[in-house]
């Protein structure tokens, strides 16, 4: 009867030494966890506003090209209009200046397919 007595008495020291260990550990991580937490905070605080830089960033590239954009849609506009002019004003000028560029495309294209094949 008393091997059994002290294996109870035993298994009841392990489950205290078991319990200290847990509540050591316990308050081990929650010293860790309460150190730790303010440099999360300062640095989740940091990136976010790096975050906000790079987005503030970002939109003003976004109206840049915007504005760019719409410049380049007004110059294409004249350009369209002042050629259609052209070409309605003087039908045979039009004509010449597009031979002239399909010769001087053939040319440059034959000139292109020669040093190709010389390679």
């Amino acid at each position: 009867m008393d091997f059994f007595l002290n294996q109870n008495t035993s298994k009841d020291a392990v489950r205290r030494g078991l319990k200290t260990a847990r509540g050591t550990w316990h308050n081990a991580i929650d010293n860790v966890t309460d150190k730790a937490a303010p440099a999360f905070r300062r640095m989740s605080g940091r990136a976010s506003n790096v975050a906000d830089k790079m987005a503030d960033g970002a939109h003003h590239a976004v109206d840049v090209i915007s504005h760019k954009g719409e410049q380049l849609h007004g110059l294409q506009q004249q350009l369209v209009s002042g050629t259609r002019n052209t070409i309605r004003n003087r039908p045979l000028l039009a004509v010449g200046i597009a031979v002239a560029g399909g010769v001087l495309l053939s040319l440059w294209l034959k000139r292109r397919n020669r040093e190709e094949d010389a390679e």
